[in-house]
């Protein structure tokens, strides 16, 4: 017995198993007690380490050292908001009460790998640009090639202005070469 309040005294209840029940302890590595795994670390990093190899298969341009740290951030915001989307669609088929820390969980997620996503030049945005930045860049190699005949008359022109005549012929070939080489290249 214990007091409580002064003069009072309160029963305390037994230390051994409630109602003889028992249960061996938990083994390490044990998911019993997950409902979704949105708040696990470990179920976090499995499904991050899958859409890693996903990303991987898809992208392989992406996997460069100067992109791991953003890959994997990517990685676990993805693996977050699948876990915690399909929390919230097992709870909804189930009947059960949304968790609001889950919803906030799956939307806060989803906002992050976007701007990850965007940041690595996976997004619809991002693809976008780059097709932008394609297309001007094709327009500027198309123009540099239609001015090149232009360029090297005027250089022709200056060497036999400079009474250089008889090497202009020389030089405009050599640079009609290197020009030939660098188109070919790319």
């Amino acid at each position: 017995m214990t007091e409580n309040a002064p003069g009072t005294a309160v029963a305390v209840a037994s230390k051994g198993p409630a109602r003889g029940y028992s249960w061996p302890p938990f083994e390490p590595g044990n998911i019993a007690h997950l409902k979704h795994g949105a708040f696990s670390s470990r179920a976090v990093g499995e499904r991050a380490g899958l859409v890693l190899q996903e990303l991987a298969a898809q992208r392989p341009d992406l996997v460069a050292d100067e992109n791991a740290l953003s890959l994997a951030l990517l990685a676990r915001a993805t693996a977050r908001e699948e876990l915690a989307h399909e929390g919230l669609e097992a709870a909804s088929a189930a009947g059960r009460d949304v968790s609001p820390r889950l919803l906030e969980a799956a939307t806060a997620a989803a906002r992050v790998a976007r701007e990850l996503a965007d940041s690595l030049g996976i997004g619809p945005l991002a693809a976008a640009q780059l097709r932008q930045t394609r297309s001007s860049a094709a327009l500027n190699v198309a123009s540099l090639a239609q001015q090149a005949p232009l360029v090297l008359a005027a250089i022709q022109r200056a060497l036999s202005v400079c009474g250089l005549a008889e090497r202009a012929q020389d030089v405009v070939a050599a640079l009609d070469a290197a020009l030939m080489e660098v188109t070919e290249d790319d």
